[in-house]
Formats: structure tokens, C-alpha cells, sequence
């Protein structure tokens, strides 16, 4: 009777124990499949998001800026000389010009040719006299071609001089090439020699000697 009741007792102790192993089994089952679908749910998710960022980055627009015509180096930027296109937004660089007010009144610093976008870095403030300074036409003998305003120069004079009189003036505005003073872009000095006029802004004292130096010998200018 003693050995019924024990194989009974353990035969339910084994029963009880299979029946938690099962439900155990059956739960770790249950959620490994819910985490499959999870994971397969987020992979799709991603997917289409990812999907999606490539598709709005090849449609989405960016205005930028380009010229109507060629515009030469030195050149005030005008209204009419550009205008506004949308491209896509990856092909606008940050340094590219979103609006047609950021260029308009600025100097051209490269060629640019027409249907080029314009950037920032092509374009600079047209060049306003420092506080203090004297604006005057200086004839040069020297090429006009390379200098656009807001350039700074050293005229210097082409004479013959001491070291120290050679620099007639140092750091010197270009404000315009082509000054008021003449009419033609070059015309002929006392030693009839072709040159050319620009207008600059230097202190009163380089003003000064250069006026003095240009009546009696050619000057010349040096980029800086």
C-alpha cells in the first residue's frame, strides 16, 4: 500500500512537472513568433522610410540663382542679368545663391557664363570709400584689364626714383575702372604713351603725391 501511494505521488509530481515544461515551451514558441513579426514589421517600416527619403530627396527643389547672360568679370550685377530656377535640392550646394537679392548690386569676380549658377563667393559688395579717405582718377600706364572694383593696389611710379618715392601709395581702392576723367578708355599721356583711367580712394596724403607724380611721369599699379 506504502509503495502505491509513493509511485502516485511521484507520478503526479512528473506529470505536474512535463505539463509546466510544456507550457513553458509553449510560451517561449509564442513569443519568439511574436518577435519575428515585430522584427519583420520594422524591417518593412524602415524600408519604406528609407524609400520614401529617396524619393523626395530626387524630387524635391531648391531655388537657385543663374544668370539670363554672360556677365564679364568686374561687372555690377544687375536685376535683369539673372533670375530664379528650382532645381533639385541635392544638386544646390550650400554656398549657391537662393534669392536673386543676394548678387543684384555686387561685382562679378569670375566670367560668368549664361545659365551658370550663381554662388556667393562670385559675387562681393560693390566697394564703398573708407571713412576718411580721398576719391580721385589716376591715369596709369599700366593694364586696366585685370583690376575690377574693390581691388586694393600700390601705385608706384614708373619713373625713375629713390627706393622710398617709388611707392607713390599703398593700398589703394579701386572704386571704378575707367575713371570720370576720361571719356575714352585710354588716351595719350605727356610722353604720348597710352593710359588708362581708374577711380580710387587712398588717404589725403597718398592722394596728394599721386596727383603730383602722374603730371610728371607714368604710374603704374600693383596688385596686392
Amino acid at each position: 500500500m506504502v509503495y502505491m501511494v509513493t509511485f502516485s505521488v511521484l507520478g503526479s509530481a512528473l506529470g505536474t512537472n512535463r505539463m509546466k515544461r510544456s507550457q513553458g515551451s509553449l510560451r517561449q514558441r509564442r513569443a519568439l513568433r511574436a518577435l519575428r513579426r515585430l522584427t519583420a514589421a520594422m524591417c518593412v517600416g524602415f524600408g519604406l522610410l528609407f524609400g520614401l527619403e529617396a524619393v523626395l530627396a530626387a524630387v524635391q527643389t531648391a531655388p537657385v540663382v543663374v544668370a539670363v547672360e554672360d556677365i564679364a568679370r568686374g561687372e555690377t550685377i544687375q536685376r535683369t542679368d539673372v533670375r530664379l530656377v528650382h532645381v533639385a535640392q541635392t544638386a544646390a550646394g550650400v554656398s549657391m545663391a537662393s534669392d536673386c537679392t543676394q548678387v543684384i548690386g555686387k561685382i562679378a569676380q569670375i566670367e560668368i557664363h549664361a545659365q551658370d549658377p550663381i554662388s556667393t563667393h562670385m559675387a562681393r559688395d560693390a566697394p564703398v570709400a573708407p571713412a576718411g579717405s580721398t576719391v580721385i582718377d589716376v591715369r596709369l600706364a599700366s593694364s586696366i584689364h585685370g583690376l575690377i572694383a574693390g581691388d586694393c593696389v600700390d601705385l608706384v611710379s614708373a619713373t625713375s626714383c629713390d627706393s622710398d618715392e617709388c611707392i607713390l601709395a599703398e593700398n589703394a581702392m579701386v572704386i571704378q575702372v575707367g575713371g570720370e576723367a576720361s571719356q575714352d578708355a585710354m588716351s595719350d599721356d605727356v610722353f604720348g604713351e597710352a593710359t588708362r583711367h581708374a577711380t580710387m580712394a587712398m588717404t589725403p596724403e597718398y592722394a596728394s603725391n599721386v596727383m603730383h607724380w602722374q603730371h610728371n611721369g607714368a604710374v603704374i599699379a600693383v596688385m596686392r
